[in-house]
């Protein structure tokens, strides 16, 4: 059996939707994430061809395909510093995700998963409060749709600039409205606080360490969530039987064996570490590794929860929050 779904990023401008679905693959490919290493998934990025063939055109529909597609162009320009997603449109990119190792059983009868998985620009659904962005309607009304339409909702949140509130009241909008439309087939959401290597920064090689303790990621999500007045109208959604989980991610992520993360200050603008002269894939490989970013994607997929996905049960239940709060304060 195959399934198909359909899964929307979502979230404000500079969030960091398009970063996590660049480093999508590679995140699984490394395992670099907090699902048992015995779940064994694997993602490969296809064509649109494929995905909207039926069973029996087994991959003819992508055997001409070049190589270089869409998805590859989007990790190059990740690759070179990012590229902030226009709003001239929106964008689709396709996966097939399989799970290889163990699982419930009610899990593996229904893959594998072709995924469809909608980017855009943040300016679409999450405009500043108060600017002037000229949007066509017809885009907007594609987006719209596309939500509606969607299995599962990403909502990218770039956890360094949440007291940034220009964004934020189109975001508690966009919730009420979620909630409120009968037509959404959506039953999954999840919260992803995007740019968690950037709380470390001061703990060296650490910061690693720290980052991978669940505890410490759950203390982050209470204190960044305990003023957040759109979470009542997540909890809504929660109510209405959409499953709600929060968790946190890095696309830039730590450096390989020296733990640190991976922000080069030696390098303009943003970019990770790399050796001097080295070229190929290496340059992109050698230290890099992404944080998490596979965590929403493959709970919006599965249904499954790993160690970094938390419900509302999690953020409120009060518990000691055993070293986190002194190493974070």
């Amino acid at each position: 059996m195959t399934e198909k779904l359909t899964v929307c990023l979502v979230g404000p401008k500079k969030g960091g939707k398009s970063s996590l679905l660049a480093s999508l693959v590679d995140c699984v490919a490394q395992s670099a994430f907090g699902y048992s290493p015995r779940l064994r998934p694997a993602l490969q990025p296809i064509s649109q061809a494929e995905f909207a063939a039926g069973p029996a055109d087994l991959r003819r529909a992508d055997f001409f395909a070049a190589e270089k597609g869409d998805y590859e162009r989007l990790k190059q320009e990740f690759s070179d510093g990012g590229v902030a997603t226009d709003t001239l449109n929106t964008y689709e990119y396709y996966f097939r995700l399989s799970v290889n190792g163990e699982a419930p059983p009610e899990i593996v009868t229904r893959g594998p998963w072709l995924l469809e998985i909608v980017d855009s620009a943040g300016e679409i659904a999450a405009p500043p409060d108060g600017a002037e962005v000229a949007i066509l309607n017809d885009v907007k009304a594609k987006l719209a749709r596309q939500m509606l339409e969607a299995d599962a909702l990403v909502m990218v949140l770039p956890l360094v600039r949440l007291d940034d509130s220009a964004w934020m009241g189109a975001l508690a909008r966009l919730i009420d409205r979620l909630a409120l439309a009968r037509e959404k087939k959506i039953k999954r959401l999840v919260v992803v606080f995007s740019q968690y290597e950037r709380l470390f920064t001061r703990l060296g090689p650490s910061a690693f360490t720290y980052a991978c303790d669940p505890a410490v990621a759950l203390h982050v999500l209470r204190k960044s969530l305990r003023s957040a007045q759109w979470l009542s109208r997540l909890r809504a959604l929660d109510a209405v039987g959409v499953s709600v989980r929060y968790t946190v991610c890095s696309a830039y992520g730590f450096v390989k064996r020296f733990q640190n993360p991976n922000m080069d200050p030696h390098q303009p603008g943003e970019r990770r570490f790399r050796r001097a002269g080295l070229e190929g894939a290496r340059v992109h490989s050698e230290y890099w590794r992404p944080f998490l970013t596979a965590e929403p994607i493959l709970y919006a997929a599965l249904g499954l929860d790993s160690a970094f996905t938390f419900s509302h049960a999690q953020i409120d239940a009060i518990e000691e929050e055993i070293q986190a709060t002194a190493i974070l304060a």
